[in-house]
């Protein structure tokens, strides 16, 4: 290979790379933004650690669930003694209808 040739290819070379580098470095940049991006979300200025705020909230919504459970219980049991004087109150009219079939 002549010395021509050889200076034509390392000059090819070191545009691909200088291009190659360039497209790196656009692409590098966009990660970075996106990161700080996330990281802005993410920290978002809190006071307290991210993790810790989202537990002390999730047993928060617990105890919400557990209270909302016993007043469902309760309703439940509520109906359950409706429905016990009702039939009983059914037996009563049944019986009076029969003494009286008039």
């Amino acid at each position: 290979m002549s010395e021509a040739v050889l200076i034509a290819i390392i000059g090819a070379v070191q545009v691909v790379t200088v291009a190659v580098l360039g497209i790196l470095a656009k692409r590098v940049g966009n990660v970075r933004a996106d990161t700080a991006a996330t990281r802005d979300q993410v920290v978002n200025h809190h006071e307290t650690n991210f993790r810790e705020e989202n537990d002390s909230r999730h047993d928060e919504t617990r105890g919400w669930f557990r209270e909302l459970r016993r007043d469902v219980g309760g309703i439940r049991e509520d109906i359950r003694g409706l429905r016990s004087d009702h039939r009983a109150l059914t037996r009563r009219v049944d019986n009076i209808q029969r003494k009286d079939p008039s």
